[in-house]
């Protein structure tokens, strides 16, 4: 007699076993795929490896003329293309060095401007009515320090009841200490020249660090080219009366 419960378990082996095929087709599909993938990266790198060795096999047949003048249609491009990038790095670094002045004066204004010095204080309003309650409480007062900007924050981002809204009309105050004579003052501080000389150094020594690798990458493709013309056999070499004795 097949009871509910034997209904239940025979339907959760139906269940159970429909489901190991369906692990067994995706394992199979898998596995299929990665071999054909092995396959085609193979059969990719077969081909490759072939290419290679009938370009070379159609060097050697080459008369020595014929490969020199191979070897430099090869090489003199790249060569070209390599003196040009190391010559173009070498005028940035000599330029980007006689603009340190420059540089550093722009770095030490944004300094400023970006209220990255450490006396510098702000406090951010939510709105005109936020400023205005804040003017009446005095809460715009900082002992030792004056008002010097209002910046438009365009929307200041507040959570509201767990939601980000953002406030129209929003700005940060910006203060300074009373004996301070502007924010810009800052620009000319100890700890803007040396923001500013780390950021230039930073920079310098980037671009020196690209010079330098395009100066090994040229020297390296010089040195291939002439071991590839070393390794030429010359016309004269062929024909030298010079005979290698046998080893007794």
């Amino acid at each position: 007699m097949i009871t509910l419960k034997h209904m239940q378990t025979e339907s959760y082996h139906i269940k159970q076993d429909q489901t190991d095929t369906f692990v067994d087709v995706d394992e199979a599909l898998t596995e299929r795929i990665q071999q054909e993938a092995i396959a085609h990266q193979s059969s990719a790198q077969n081909k490759s490896e072939q290419a290679e060795l009938d370009r070379q096999a159609d060097f050697d047949d080459l008369f020595p003329s014929e490969k020199r003048l191979a070897i430099e249609r090869h090489y003199t491009p790249i060569i070209q293309k390599l003196a040009k990038q190391h010559e173009e790095l070498c005028d940035k670094v000599a330029e980007f060095e006689d603009n340190q002045t420059r540089y550093c004066i722009e770095l030490q204004t944004r300094f400023a401007y970006e209220l990255k010095h450490p006396d510098v204080k702000t406090v951010d309003c939510a709105g005109e009515h936020h400023f205005n309650e804040m003017i009446k409480t005095g809460g715009l007062h900082i002992e030792g320090y004056k008002l010097v900007e209002k910046r438009s924050l365009g929307g200041l981002i507040q959570m509201v009841n767990g939601v980000k809204v953002a406030t129209p009309g929003s700005s940060r105050l910006i203060y300074i200490p009373v004996d301070v004579e502007s924010l810009m003052s800052y620009a000319h501080s100890p700890e803007a020249r040396s923001h500013a000389q780390d950021l230039f150094d930073a920079e310098l020594q980037r671009l020196i660090n690209r010079r330098k690798k395009s100066a090994l990458a040229l020297t390296e493709v010089k040195q291939a080219a002439r071991n590839a013309l070393a390794a030429i056999t010359s016309f004269e070499q062929l024909i030298s009366d010079a005979v290698k004795r046998a080893k007794k």
